[in-house]
C-alpha cells in the first residue's frame, strides 16, 4: 500500500497523507508527475500502456505517476521513468515546465532533452509499458485524432513541444 502526501493550494504541504488511489478530502491535493523526454531531433519518447493498466493499449507521454509520501515531484518523475522505461536518469536533469490543478491533484509536467548522440535502451515490454517509440508533434496529433493517444487537448501537446527547451512557467 502506497501513501501520498496531501497539499493545499499553492503547494502548501500538510502533515496529512492518504492511501494512493483513494478519494481525497475536499480542497486537498496529491501530486501527479509526467515526464516528457525529447531527443535532439525534437521528437518525444512515448509509451504504449500495458494491457493490464488503465487506458490499456493507449499511447501516452514518456512516463508518469503519483508522487509517494516523502518524495519530491522531481524524484518521482525520475523514479517513474526508471520503473516504466528502465532508464535511470538524474532527477536534476528534469526541468519542471508547468503545473496544473486538475480535480484533486496537482499535475507537475517535466521535460528532459537528451544531448545529441545520447541514447538509452528501454526495458520494455514490462508490467506497465507494452512498447515505446519516438514521435513528432504531428504524429501525436494524428494519434489523438485516431484515438490511439491518451485523450488530452491538442493545445496541451503543442505546449509540451514548445516548452521542451524552456524553463518553467510555474515553479514552487
Amino acid at each position: 500500500m502506497e501513501y501520498i502526501d496531501l497539499y493545499k493550494d499553492q503547494y502548501e504541504k500538510t502533515d496529512l497523507t492518504a492511501i494512493r488511489k483513494t478519494k481525497l478530502p475536499e480542497n486537498y491535493y496529491g501530486i501527479i508527475v509526467f515526464g516528457c523526454i525529447f531527443n535532439s531531433e525534437g521528437k518525444m519518447l512515448i509509451q504504449q500502456r500495458a494491457k493490464t493498466k488503465s487506458w490499456a493499449g493507449i499511447w501516452d507521454v514518456s512516463s508518469g505517476g503519483a508522487v509517494i509520501s516523502g518524495e519530491t515531484s522531481r524524484q518521482a518523475v525520475a523514479r517513474e521513468t526508471r520503473e516504466e522505461l528502465g532508464i535511470d536518469l538524474d532527477p536534476d536533469r528534469f526541468v519542471k515546465v508547468f503545473s496544473l490543478y486538475y480535480d484533486n491533484s496537482i499535475h507537475d509536467i517535466y521535460n528532459l532533452v537528451l544531448e545529441p548522440g545520447e541514447t538509452y535502451e528501454c526495458s520494455v515490454p514490462n508490467e506497465e509499458v507494452a512498447a515505446v517509440k519516438w514521435a513528432s508533434e504531428e504524429e501525436i496529433l494524428d494519434m489523438l485524432d485516431s484515438r490511439t493517444f491518451l485523450p488530452v487537448y491538442k493545445e496541451f501537446i503543442g505546449l509540451l513541444f514548445r516548452m521542451k527547451t524552456r524553463k518553467g512557467i510555474v515553479t514552487y
